[in-house]
C-alpha cells in the first residue's frame, strides 16, 4: 500500500493530474498557484518533492511536470473519488438500451458501444460462456448451395450465429429434416456433451457415406466452438485521437490491439475471478503491448454468477474519477437489462 504524504502534496498531485488529463501538456507551478491559493515558490518546492517520490517527472527541459504510473496509482488508491453519472448520461444510457435487442450477447456488445461513447475511449465487454450452458434449439438456414447459417439459441438467452461453408451441395428440404432430427436429439443437453457426441456421430456418418448428415454435424460443431475470451471492442478510433497515440509506433500498438485483442482478453479473463472495480496503470499490466495504456475493468453478474467483465481502455492520462463512475454504473445497468429480459 502507498504510504501517506502531506496534505499539501496530495492537493498538488491531484491538481497536476486533473490539469494534465484536461490539457495533455506539462503542468507548471504558475498554472496551479491561483487554483491552490499558495505561492508559485511553494508549489515549485512541492512539485520537486513529488518528483523525488517518483509521482511526477518533467519532460526534456520543460519546467512543467507530468504524472507517471506511480503518481496515478497513488491518486487512484488514496485521493480519487469516483464521479456520479449525470442525469443526462443516465437518460442517454436508457435511450440506447431501448435500441438494443433482447439477446444477451447483443446487450453486451451494445454496452461496449455505450461505454465508448460516454468515455470517448475504447469500450470493451465480454460475456463468459459457462461450460454447463445448454442448447435450447438451433436452426440451419441455407444461404446458397454451398453455405448455411447455423443459429444456436442457448438456455440463458444467448444466440450464436455462424456462417459455415460446406463441400457438398445444400438441399433445403434435407437440411430441414436433419435440423428437426438434431433438435430432438440434442435439445436440453450441455454444449460440452453435445460436442463429444457430435464428433462420434460425424465419424459414423462419414463411414456410412452419409455426406449431408456428416456435413451438418460438422457445421453444428463449428458453431458450438464458443470462446470465453471473445471481446466486443468499440470506439478504438477514440484512442487514435488522443495526443499520446499520434506517435506512429504507439498508433501501431493501438491497431494491433484492435486486430488481435488477446492481451485485452487476458486482462479481462483474470477480472472474472475477483469482485469490484480494478484499475491497472501502465507498467502494472503484464503485457508489453499495454505499457502505454491504463485499463479500468469490472465484473458483472447474471443469474447470481459472474457472467463477464466490462472495461475501458485509454492512455495513462485518463480521467479515472469519471471513467470509474461511468464503468460502475454501466455494470449495474447491464445487470438490470439482463434481469429484465427474463434472466
Amino acid at each position: 500500500m502507498n504510504p501517506s504524504i502531506p496534505e499539501r502534496e496530495e492537493n498538488v498531485l491531484s491538481s497536476v493530474i486533473h490539469a494534465y488529463v484536461a490539457t495533455a501538456k506539462p503542468v507548471a507551478s504558475q498554472a496551479l498557484a491561483g487554483r491552490l491559493e499558495v505561492s508559485s515558490a511553494t508549489i515549485r518546492n512541492t512539485l520537486m518533492d513529488l518528483e523525488k517520490r517518483g509521482f511526477l517527472t518533467h519532460p526534456h527541459t520543460s519546467s512543467g511536470r507530468v504524472p507517471v504510473d506511480q503518481g496515478y496509482r497513488f491518486y487512484v488508491d488514496r485521493l480519487m473519488k469516483a464521479r456520479q453519472v449525470t442525469l443526462k448520461e443516465k437518460q442517454q444510457i436508457e435511450a440506447e438500451y431501448q435500441k438494443a435487442k433482447d439477446e444477451v450477447e447483443t446487450l453486451v456488445r451494445h454496452t461496449a458501444r455505450i461505454l465508448s461513447a460516454m468515455t470517448r475511449l475504447a469500450g470493451l465487454a465480454v460475456f463468459h460462456v459457462p461450460a454447463d450452458l445448454s442448447l435450447d434449439h438451433f436452426r440451419i438456414v441455407p444461404i446458397d448451395t454451398r453455405r448455411v447459417m447455423v443459429i444456436l439459441v442457448l438456455d440463458q438467452g444467448l444466440v450464436r450465429e455462424e456462417l459455415v461453408s460446406t463441400d457438398i451441395p445444400v438441399d433445403p428440404k434435407e437440411v430441414l429434416k436433419i435440423t428437426q432430427i438434431l433438435n430432438r436429439r440434442f435439445a436440453g443437453q450441455s454444449l460440452s456433451a453435445i460436442r463429444g457426441q457430435l464428433l462420434q456421430e460425424a465419424e459414423s456418418a462419414r463411414r456410412a457415406k452419409l455426406g449431408l448428415i456428416e456435413a451438418a454435424l460438422q457445421m453444428v460443431d463449428e458453431a458450438l466452438r464458443f470462446s470465453a475470451v471473445t471481446i466486443h471492442l468499440e470506439g478504438a478510433s477514440h484512442l487514435a485521437e488522443q495526443p499520446e497515440f499520434h506517435d506512429p509506433q504507439l498508433l501501431e500498438q493501438v491497431v494491433r490491439l484492435v486486430e488481435e485483442r488477446s492481451p485485452l482478453a487476458s486482462v479481462l479473463g483474470r477480472q472474472w475471478a475477483k469482485p469490484g472495480l480494478s484499475v491497472a496503470i501502465g507498467r502494472e499490466l503484464p503485457q508489453a503491448e499495454l505499457r502505454h495504456f491504463s485499463f479500468v475493468h469490472v465484473p458483472y453478474y447474471y443469474q447470481g454468477k459472474v457472467a463477464g467483465a466490462l472495461g475501458v481502455l485509454g492512455p495513462t492520462r485518463m480521467a479515472y474519477d469519471r471513467v470509474c463512475g461511468q464503468l460502475s454504473h454501466m455494470a449495474r445497468q447491464l445487470e438490470a437489462a439482463l434481469s429484465r429480459r427474463g434472466g
